[in-house]
């Protein structure tokens, strides 16, 4: 894409705040227009519409040293931003599922443990676990095995809440972090997702065994939570046996 055609009678009797459409001062690159005029130079990164820009602000200055208005230059950064955002999400999600990955999620658990002591609010965990993933690899092989942890996937994200973080925890086993969540909740939500792969028409037929840990009823840190949880998951499991 080439440069912004932009011309001067767009420009002519319009303050910075008209032309940009806002009228908040804190706001880029009004901020920095601002620090500009005070001596200031400054590199921020300003989207306008669709692209992204890399733009260096400074102030222009006469022969005398006077500060008589700014001068930038812009660099569209687009490409470079969608790479970057790639290059995260690869980081972050699990190239199967497209669930966040261990990491994300061990992350995610430790900042919202943080957030509810700081809110004294109660939020849910919730371990799953695709039982029998073994037997359908060997018996149907392993692109059905992978079939079967998407579809698993796609139940836990369907029935999640987009506040809610759903990630990949192990091999056959999957997390989510419900915000702000109390025991109600996560029963429904757990009992959901069991019930639709349960009724599920594709074959093999899945099950899944889910665990609850509660915060701060079951546990005040990420290890305490996880352990309260898999306990909950050990004893489904148990009673789903009998």
């Amino acid at each position: 894409m080439g440069p912004l055609q932009v011309k001067a009678s767009d420009l002519v009797g319009r303050t910075l705040y008209d032309y940009l459409k806002c009228q908040d001062p804190h706001a880029a690159p009004i901020a920095q227009h601002a620090e500009a005029l005070r001596g200031v130079s400054s590199y921020f990164e300003y989207r306008h519409g669709s692209r992204h820009f890399g733009v260096h602000l400074s102030p222009l200055r006469a022969a005398s040293g006077e500060i008589t208005g700014c001068v930038g230059a812009g660099i569209d950064i687009t490409e470079q931003k969608k790479s970057e955002e790639l290059i995260r999400y690869q980081a972050t999600h699990d190239a199967l599922t497209g669930l966040a990955n261990y990491r994300e999620f061990m992350e995610t658990l430790d900042s919202e443990v943080r957030r509810a002591e700081r809110g004294n609010h109660t939020f849910a965990l919730l371990l799953l676990d695709l039982d029998e993933l073994k037997a359908i690899n060997d018996k149907y092989g392993h692109l059905a095995g992978n079939r079967a942890l998407k579809r698993l996937s796609e139940v836990i994200k369907d029935h999640c809440r987009a506040t809610d973080l759903a990630a990949r925890y192990g091999g056959d086993e999957f997390a989510v972090v419900l915000i702000d969540a109390d025991p109600g909740m996560a029963n429904r939500i757990a009992q959901r997702v069991e019930r639709v792969m349960r009724d599920e028409r594709e074959r093999p037929f899945l099950t899944v065994s889910i665990g609850i840990g509660i915060y701060p009823d079951e546990g005040r840190t990420a290890a305490q939570l996880l352990e309260a949880a898999d306990r909950s998951l050990y004893k489904h499991k148990q009673a789903a046996r009998r």
